[in-house]
């Protein structure tokens, strides 16, 4: 397979995204370089994502993050673009690209590829508590973009509804910590998947420094309850919620289940990303999502003026720490 060459570091530094009301309605547009990007989000999508988000997540964050900004940071369209960036390093996007995205969400990011690349691009989204809007969302706003809205499908990871080998690429970004059988959704994943195809997916690693859902800093989780306990008795804010993600995920069980999948279908784990987190803690830091930067950005900063040599870089992915993942494999 010929992978596509692609300048990441360069992407994240040249798109420049503001996102701006557009007079006489609320709708956003994102701006690469002065040039709009062809994808709206009506004002119903946005309703619908404060409502069904917001419940979720108010609990869990500190009052030092804002509701107006969790709900930008999930419909932020520039990450669709620093997302295909990373992506572009192992696989094509552009008209002969067959894609799936697993957990396609409130459909912002497949709505940017299918128009700023031409792909091929279907997604899957469940009705599952608090993302039970995104399905519904997502249809409109691919219809008030002029996109099919049967492009995406109501249907859980675990459950794919398509014949093996029909997609060039099978993506999810921030998905498989919420799934209840997240070894099943990577298999059906690469099932799916062509020969040659490449499976590309954004997770947590529950053995890092950090905690993106609670956004807190706090030591790699050995056992399951570990998460609720920290969360409860020393960051005092609700545990519900961390019983319910799959913080089994780390590099090791990931290398495991690859492992698994190999035996019944072909696949080669190509990457679990600490070549990405190496590359990002070396040069300057650029983070998906605003409260996140706002959270631990000084830290980072504190830990890239000491990394001399790139010795920290070296040492976290070494103790399996980095954070995301970004586990890419290969059908064979």
């Amino acid at each position: 397979m010929v992978y596509h060459q692609f300048n990441t570091s360069q992407l994240t530094r040249e798109v420049a995204v503001n996102l701006t009301p557009k007079v006489g309605n609320s709708h956003c547009r994102a701006k690469e370089n002065g040039a709009p990007i062809k994808v709206i989000v009506p004002d119903e999508v946005k309703k619908l994502a404060e409502d069904s988000l917001l419940p979720v997540f108010s609990p869990i964050h500190s009052r030092a993050v804002s509701d107006s900004d969790r709900v930008t940071d999930f419909l932020d369209l520039k990450k669709s673009l620093k997302r295909a960036g990373i992506l572009a390093k192992y696989a094509s996007l552009d008209s002969s690209t067959k894609l799936l995205e697993i957990g396609s969400g409130f459909g912002t990011n497949l709505a940017i590829w299918l128009r700023e690349f031409g792909i091929d691009g279907y997604g899957v989204e469940p009705t599952s508590p608090g993302f039970d809007a995104g399905f519904v969302a997502s249809r409109i706003l691919f219809s008030a973009n002029g996109l099919d809205p049967e492009r995406i499908f109501e249907t859980p990871g675990e459950n794919l509804p398509f014949p093996d080998g029909t997609f060039d690429v099978v993506y999810s970004a921030n998905v498989l910590e919420h799934t209840s059988d997240p070894k099943k959704v990577l298999s059906e994943a690469v099932r799916v998947l062509k020969p040659g195809g490449i499976l590309h997916m954004e997770m947590p690693n529950f053995l890092s420094y950090f905690e993106g859902h609670y956004m807190v800093v706090m030591p790699p989780l050995l056992w399951r309850g570990m998460l609720g306990q920290v969360i409860k008795f020393i960051y005092r804010r609700d545990p519900s919620y961390a019983g319910t993600l799959r913080t089994e995920i780390n590099p090791i069980w990931i290398r495991s289940t690859f492992h698994e999948i190999n035996r019944r279908i072909p696949v080669k784990l190509l990457s679990t990303g600490g070549e990405i987190f190496r590359e990002r803690l070396h040069e300057p830091f650029i983070f998906e999502a605003s409260v996140v930067q706002a959270k631990i950005g000084t830290l980072v900063k504190a830990v890239q003026i000491l990394n001399i040599g790139n010795w920290m870089g070296w040492t976290i992915t070494g103790l399996q720490g980095h954070y995301p993942m970004y586990v890419t494999a290969q059908r064979l």
